[in-house]
């Protein structure tokens, strides 16, 4: 597939719907990968999130409607706002005048023009290898490059803290209960198989959608942690929202914190371990929150997924499957830090922790997969995307 011209292709999509709700799924079908994949691309791409652009380019065309004299009311409805003084004030930010002062005919305002990508080759492999960079895979394709950086905790703790409390969700998403990821899901699996009046523990709770599942489905004991207080903030409101008592605590998952040890029937976590910068303490600190015989749930991408990327009709590796280095990768000015372990490196870190593996999922749900038609799920029918593993304490 040809990237480029897909990218452009969905930039047209935009454009010919920026007068009315832009349908992101489409977005990534288009380009051949997940909805989470896509925003991650485009950020990676274009220095700001999907939503900004798309901001600012409604911004932007609503220009000649004012100029015409339109009623303002009705030209903050066409380009998704629900009032008049809301579509002023975003107007009147982009602009630096109001809508208003921009219907008058000496008013001269700067249009943010539409992106159209294009594919420059700058850098060889070896160049790549002596500045300290590497290949990152996203979605269905070979995204560019990262930058290699130390293992320092304390400093990759801090990005990552400011990443999610600021932009994280938007830009990457929040994948969340009855999805584990792409194309793998509770309804088909069921990993959780009675958690009536259980005692839940979600790692990385993110914006509570995950809690509010289980609560739904009859959990009664409710806990999150996360590294960011503003996500911990985010799953406060959604579970007051839907009237779910929950306790969260605010920590990075590798540290001791506030949390009671041989407790929790279930403790899980929804692409949210991978995060952790030394996983065999994280696994043996869930071990201890666990009551015997409690499971640990959790899911990730797989090691192979962010290897592996299409060249014309093929699937050809593009990194190292061994390199566990940690990466750092700047999306829409903002930063975040990764590294991408080997399968054994869970499993062995599992055991260690006497967590005693019941269950992996590699395969994506056959059904769900089918309901796509893109490079993305032609890749998830080859090789797996994520993975899903239940363990529990002996």
């Amino acid at each position: 597939m040809d990237w480029q011209k897909q990218m452009n292709l969905a930039m047209d999509y935009i454009e010919n719907h920026l007068g009315e709700k832009i349908d992101y799924d489409t977005l990534a079908q288009i380009v051949g990968c997940s909805e989470w994949e896509f925003r991650r691309m485009f950020s990676f791409l274009a220095q700001m999130s999907l939503s900004e652009y798309i901001r600012k380019r409604r911004l932007t065309v609503a220009i000649p409607d004012i100029k015409k004299g339109n009623k303002l009311i009705d030209v903050a409805l066409q380009y998704g706002y629900k009032s008049q003084a809301a579509f002023s004030r975003a107007f009147k930010q982009e602009h630096g005048i109001t809508p208003t002062m921009a219907q008058r005919p000496e008013s001269v305002l700067q249009p943010f023009q539409a992106f159209t990508f294009k594919l420059v080759l700058k850098e060889n492999e070896i160049m790549m290898k002596e500045e300290g960079r590497r290949k990152h895979i996203m979605g269905s394709r070979d995204a560019g490059v990262a930058l290699s950086i130390a293992l320092d905790p304390g400093a990759i703790h801090s990005t990552n803290e400011h990443f999610w409390g600021s932009v994280g969700t938007e830009l990457v998403g929040g994948t969340a209960l009855p999805k584990y990821g792409a194309f793998v899901t509770e309804e088909k699996h069921q990993f959780f198989k009675d958690v009536d009046g259980k005692s839940v523990l979600e790692i990385g709770c993110g914006t509570g959608r995950s809690l509010a599942y289980l609560a739904g489905k009859g959990a009664g004991d409710l806990w999150g942690l996360d590294i960011s207080q503003e996500q911990v903030d985010k799953t406060a409101k959604e579970l007051a929202k839907a009237g779910y008592p929950v306790r969260l605590v605010c920590s990075p998952m590798e540290e001791a914190c506030e949390l009671p040890e041989a407790y929790f029937d279930y403790v899980y976590s929804v692409y949210g371990i991978g995060w952790t910068t030394d996983l065999e303490t994280t696994f043996q600190r869930v071990a201890s929150y666990l009551k015997p015989g409690g499971s640990f749930i959790f899911s990730w991408s797989h090691p192979i997924h962010k290897c592996v990327a299409p060249e014309k009709d093929d699937l050809i590796f593009k990194r190292n499957y061994f390199d566990e280095s940690w990466y750092s990768v700047t999306l829409d000015g903002h930063v975040f830090s990764l590294s991408d372990r080997k399968m054994s490196t869970y499993i062995n870190a599992l055991a260690k922790a006497g967590l005693y593996v019941e269950e992996l999922v590699e395969e994506s749900d056959e059904e769900y997969l089918s309901l796509r038609n893109s490079a993305f799920a032609n890749k998830a029918k080859m090789l797996p995307v994520t993975f899903v593993i239940k363990a529990r304490k002996l």
